[in-house]
């Protein structure tokens, strides 16, 4: 399976033809996939879904393809490509749909590594989330907590159990104990904060700071020394693992839940439910901090904690797995991040060396489409392809003249806005949302376009063992409920926007347009000091000053409306991207993740979010020749695309 995408080659029937060809690559998303499940819905989308009987194909104007299965020394019949007649009434060109297929790669991901990678999730700042969507991070952060806190109480209760400690002895040892362990915690915290304040030289502030946890662990003891018990361990290991907020929003969040419990009788007494007897004051702390004095606690607790693993099984490790597995660079999981990215990087360069029978080169223009995390594979596949390639670029005068008025455009300042889809002489075009004044990505992305058809013009030569092509031919990079709007939260150390910024300064993440770096005279181009050196080339970071990049997402609310993981590109690091908000009414609007290539009830061609998706793949002039096709094949009818 992991070699199955190395080998793309077209049914013989059409080698020679001479029809130009686009390829679309196409990377799925997170979740138990099935080979082609994505493919085949971007394609459905892109050219309107198949149809077997004539009647109903002529009607809906449905373009015929075929299902052409990987044969040959690398091939998979588990993956296939999907291929098209020629297109169009002057051009006729040909579209070959391909998946590059990685869940195979991340099977097998432990639960463990999941609670570590949201753990880590927990240290970063959530300010870089929705203003309102952050309630999901305080809700799984008070979650860890509380099985934390469940998983020590159980410890007790088994550890007591088998050395046949009763609690009232637990207790009662624990009350002889209260006064020294307080003088210990305030020992041990006026040592720490004068090792801050003298030893590291740190503000008295801060020292105060590392006092307070001590002092309150004095307070504990002295006022409810059994509760030490299950708080100490619990507080140790999440201030250890999850940082200190998220362990300071974690102990408040689970506290004030028991808190509800306990008084959850007189609550329902309200609406008539219950006898509404108030509980024991002197149970409160224990109930509070989850301690071994209320004795129902347990009980609860191994329900809660037996409903966590199952949930955490069933939805945490098929789903969030992939996310832990890909993006914590743990010793773990760095052979399979890079197996996906070498079987990426392999497909780009098949589809950039297959030749046609003529020899001429295949494909002028390669599309790569991507979903969910499947969008942060491709964006990384297409960074380490572009550093690959440009090695081998030798500019032209040409080609440096286009790429100088890109860097003059993108040094006006590109204006972040939002677009989406109008319908304009049979075809379809990006108009922006807003009416604020060029440039913005509308302007920069045709000023990249004209420069890319400049740059395979010149780079397109005759050689001795026949046709040289361009070495990068990736036009455009469309990205569906892309995680990338959170990544200053996943890519970086501390989840925060100035980390990423940092890093998009150095270069290390390309954006659109490219970054102009400290020390750096020019955004997209290197000149060498030395003038022997040879002419401009391309800086490593330039990849969207050849490739547009689309983005595609349903708006969300509150984390539940619409599409959570995806959404905007951070337009402070790329105002380039075209950034196109959508809706939907599928499943009443709520959690759409997965329906960017679903069409609404009743709209079927003309649901909004599928023309933008058929936009954003075909482009401008392709999407409507597309149409063009549809019609004609519809014999004249009139249809609504």
């Amino acid at each position: 399976m992991a070699r199955a995408t190395q080998r793309t080659e077209a049914p013989k029937e059409d080698r020679g033809t001479g029809a130009p060809r686009t390829a679309v690559l196409v990377f799925h998303g997170i979740g138990d996939q099935r080979p082609m499940e994505t493919m085949l819905g971007v394609v459905d989308a892109v050219l309107g879904p198949p149809e077997t009987d004539p009647e109903a194909a002529r009607r809906k104007g449905s373009i015929p393809r075929w299902i052409k299965p990987y044969v040959g020394k690398d091939g998979s019949f588990d993956l296939k490509s999907v291929t098209t007649p020629p297109i169009g009434e002057s051009e006729k060109r040909r579209y070959d749909f391909f998946e590059l297929y990685w869940a195979h790669l991340m099977s097998g991901t432990r639960f463990v590594a999941v609670l570590l990678w949201l753990c880590d999730l927990a240290k970063r700042d959530r300010k870089s989330l929705p203003p309102d969507a952050r309630w999901l991070w305080s809700a799984a952060v008070v979650i860890l907590t509380a099985a934390l806190f469940a998983v020590v109480n159980v410890i007790w209760v088994v550890g007591t159990g088998l050395i046949g400690l009763s609690v009232l002895d637990l207790s009662a040892r624990a009350d002889n104990a209260a006064v020294p362990a307080a003088g210990a915690f305030l020992g041990i915290g006026l040592v720490a904060a004068v090792f801050a304040l003298k030893g590291l030289g740190k503000s008295w502030s801060l020292a105060g700071l590392t006092l307070l946890p001590f002092a309150l662990l004095a307070g504990i003891a002295l006022w409810h020394p059994l509760a030490l018990l299950t708080f100490v361990p619990a507080f140790a290991v999440s201030y250890m693992f999850l940082g200190r907020v998220a362990t300071l929003v974690g102990l408040v969040g689970t506290i004030g839940f028991a808190l509800l419990v306990a008084f959850w009788g007189p609550f329902l007494a309200l609406f008539g439910v219950g006898d509404g007897r108030w509980p024991d004051v002197g149970r409160i702390p224990d109930i509070a901090f989850l301690t071994l004095g209320h004795s129902p606690t347990t009980l609860w607790l191994l329900v809660f904690l037996t409903l966590f693993v199952f949930l955490a099984w069933a939805f945490l490790v098929p789903y969030v797995g992939d996310c832990a597995r890909y993006l914590r660079d743990a010793p773990d999981n760095i052979e399979a991040r890079n197996e996906i990215r070498r079987i990426g990087l392999q497909v780009l360069q098949d589809l950039h060396d297959q030749r046609s029978r003529d020899g001429t080169p295949r494909y002028d223009r390669i599309v790569v489409v991507a979903h969910s995390l499947g969008t942060i594979i491709a964006y990384d596949v297409l960074r380490a392809f572009f550093v690959e390639q440009i090695a081998k670029i030798k500019l032209s005068d040409p080609s440096i003249a286009a790429f100088r008025e890109v860097e003059v455009l993108a040094g006006q300042g590109i204006r972040p806005g939002l677009h989406g889809v109008a319908p304009v002489h049979g075809g379809l075009a990006w108009q922006p949302i807003d009416n604020g004044s060029p440039p913005g990505a509308a302007e920069y992305q045709a000023k990249v376009r004209d420069t890319f058809a400049i740059f395979s013009r010149e780079q397109t030569s005759r050689g001795a063992d026949g046709p040289i092509a361009s070495p990068w031919r990736v036009s455009d990079f469309v990205t569906m409920g892309s995680p990338l709007t959170h990544a200053a939260l996943l890519m970086t150390r501390t989840g925060t926007g100035d980390e990423l910024a940092a890093k998009v300064a150095m270069r290390e993440f390309p954006v659109a347009p490219p970054t102009l770096s400290p020390g750096e005279a020019e955004r997209i181009l290197f000149v060498p000091k030395d003038r022997n050196a040879g002419p401009p080339r391309l800086q490593h970071s330039a990849l969207f000053a050849l490739t547009c990049w689309t983005n595609l997402y349903f708006a969300q609310k509150r984390a539940v409306k619409g599409d959570f993981i995806g959404g905007p590109i951070p337009a402070q690091q790329s105002p380039g991207t075209m950034n196109v908000p959508l809706t939907t009414t599928i499943m009443g609007g709520y959690f759409n993740h997965t329906h960017y290539w679903k069409a609404e009830e009743g709209l079927g061609d003309r649901t909004p979010h599928i023309r933008a998706l058929k936009l954003a793949v075909l482009g401008a002039d392709a999407c409507r020749e597309v149409n063009r096709e549809r019609r004609n094949l519809a014999g004249g009818d009139e249809l609504a695309l």
